[in-house]
């Protein structure tokens, strides 16, 4: 183990809220969970400023359960466990195939969905499909709870609008059937990050209409909603015509804004979010 793991001090907090009085009163503390992404970053020395790291596992943050008109997902559920989970899989396929394409098997059953969504990266996989369900973030913190909807959560590449000392402990979720699915695009079909990805969520709306929602991963600076897309397919009878299908694929594809870097161009990614959008809609034909 290198020497910055070795100065670490670790803590092991009872609770929330002492977890929540750790964080505002270490400067340089981070969250320990599952550790897949956290831990790597440690050794590679990517992190050097922390000192401490909090050990959230034994905070009971691992359950699945409908309160209220909603199913709330513990932040510390592994991506295994989620799609593993009865309630998930009755209620939400597109989550269930974004957690099941994160990374190997290996990692799936010690990543947790806090942290994949707390790294607020462009190309996590899990922030699409919660974005196209309409979650909310609950956070934790000093001066208690609140509850963020996780569309007004990021504010760019690795920044939230979490506070000091506020946590992630569970993400809500609407309680509705749905039909959707998942799909990226990378370098390979297992252990890459997605050049682009898209979550494409729907559901019964009542007196014969659907309501459609569209997110897009790793092409802008943050898992951004395809408005546009959205209002074209919910015009529309479903499966929708090949014309409208048409326009709402050049819809997806304008509101991309992606950046040439080292794992793609912009004008690959513009180009395939509008493909991974027609693939998503012709593998749901019969949406509603």
């Amino acid at each position: 183990m290198n020497s910055i793991l070795n100065n670490i001090i670790f803590h092991r907090p009872a609770d929330v809220p002492a977890a929540c009085a750790l964080l505002a009163s270490l400067p340089n503390a981070a969250i320990l969970a599952g550790g897949t992404d956290l831990v790597v970053k440690l050794r590679n020395g990517v992190l050097p400023a922390v000192t401490d790291l909090i050990d959230v596992c034994a905070l009971r943050l691992g359950t699945i359960a409908v309160e209220g008109g909603k199913l709330r997902i513990g932040s510390g559920c592994t991506m295994e466990q989620i799609r593993n989970n009865p309630l998930v899989a009755a209620r939400f396929p597109a989550l269930v195939s974004a957690v099941g394409q994160v990374g190997a098997l290996q990692i799936r059953h010690a990543a947790t969905i806090g942290g994949n969504v707390g790294n607020a990266s462009p190309a996590g996989d899990s922030i699409p499909a919660l974005m196209s369900l309409e979650a909310s973030v609950v956070l934790a913190g000093p001066k208690g709870s609140r509850t963020v909807p996780l569309a007004d959560f990021f504010t760019g590449p690795g920044r939230t609008v979490m506070l000091k000392g506020e946590l992630i402990e569970a993400f809500e979720l609407p309680d509705r059937s749905t039909k959707g699915c998942f799909l990226k695009m990378g370098e390979r079909l297992a252990h890459a990050i997605s050049k682009v990805s898209l979550a494409l969520t729907t559901w019964d709306a009542g007196a014969g209409k659907r309501s459609v929602r569209i997110a897009l991963g790793a092409v802008a600076p943050k898992v951004i909603r395809a408005l546009a897309a959205e209002k074209l397919l919910e015009a529309e009878a479903w499966p929708p015509k090949k014309e409208i299908l048409e326009r709402a694929v050049q819809a997806v594809c304008e509101a991309a804004t992606p950046i040439d870097d080292v794992r793609s161009t912009k004008g690959y990614r513009k180009k395939i979010a509008g493909v991974l959008l027609e693939r998503a809609v012709r593998s749901l034909p019969d949406a509603l």
